[in-house]
């Protein structure tokens, strides 16, 4: 298999989560996971901006993203992607709320922009579906008109729709810089067909998250502990020859050294990115 991808985490998952939920940005370890990351052999962390304590989140700031550059030349660890989980709460879809949302991502766009980041993926699940519903989709596509310029970050939408109707909603939008966010967890929870799914969305699929999850749409667990077919994703991905950046955004529970230890290997492994 060729070596086309590259493997990197979620935040937060190379610190404690005590008292703390689990998609939250790691405010007292943040740099230090760079050195961690380094240490595990990783070459990529996705930024997190959960919306939670924005202030503290340093891509808010000059002086913040001015930081985070020098500790990406400093480990040589990209960032590449951000999550924005902010909008998981449907505030862009909120009559209400939308204006003030939209000002917020188009800010948040600038500052990814700033630090050179790819891709900002925006989930479209939860309060933010737009599955069955065609008046969402087409205030999302407006939005996504509005917000997003020439040179903008690529928003990679993750969603909660079967496949076809992602690839034909991304149509719909036509816009070069919207793309799909595919994760192998949350697809084995919907009870989506993962191979047929990444066959369908192969050449509009920019990042993939690995995580692994019951298909009874169970929590997360350690990689290869449920019963998503993460090996059957990698042969499919291999077979399409598709090239792009795997996410880890697996769960730390009451040690995340040892728990990304294992996930790395894990993802090493199914993905023969272990050294001959």
């Amino acid at each position: 298999m060729t070596q086309n991808y590259s493997i990197g985490i979620m935040q937060g998952r190379l610190s404690s989560k005590t008292g703390k939920p689990l998609q939250s940005f790691p405010i007292d370890d943040w740099c230090e996971e760079f050195s961690r990351a380094k240490r595990l052999g990783l070459n990529q962390i996705e930024w997190l901006f959960d919306g939670l304590n924005d202030k503290k989140n340093p891509i808010s700031s000059v002086n913040g993203r001015k930081k985070i550059k020098a500790l990406i030349k400093e480990h040589k660890i990209t960032v590449n992607s951000l999550c924005a989980h902010k909008f998981i709460n449907g505030s862009l879809l909120n009559k209400t709320s939308v204006e003030k949302a939209k000002e917020e991502l188009s800010e948040l766009l600038l500052w990814a922009s700033d630090i050179h980041i790819k891709y900002v993926i925006l989930p479209i699940m939860g309060s933010m579906s737009i599955k069955e519903n065609n008046n969402a989709k087409e205030k999302l596509k407006k939005i996504l008109h509005d917000v997003l310029k020439k040179n903008s970050p690529i928003i990679l939408l993750e969603t909660d729709m079967p496949a076809i109707e992602i690839r034909n909603f991304i149509n719909q939008v036509s816009l070069k810089n919207v793309q799909v966010l595919y994760d192998l967890g949350n697809a084995n929870a919907m009870g989506f067909n993962i191979e047929e799914d990444i066959t369908t969305l192969k050449n509009i699929i920019g990042e993939i998250h690995i995580k692994d999850r019951f298909s009874d749409e169970g929590k997360s667990t350690r990689l290869g502990s449920a019963d998503t077919p993460i090996k059957i994703a990698a042969k499919t991905l291999s077979r399409l020859s598709w090239k792009g950046p795997i996410i880890l955004e697996t769960p730390v529970f009451d040690d995340w050294l040892s728990e990304a230890e294992s996930n790395i290997l894990y993802t090493k492994k199914i993905f023969n990115l272990l050294p001959t």
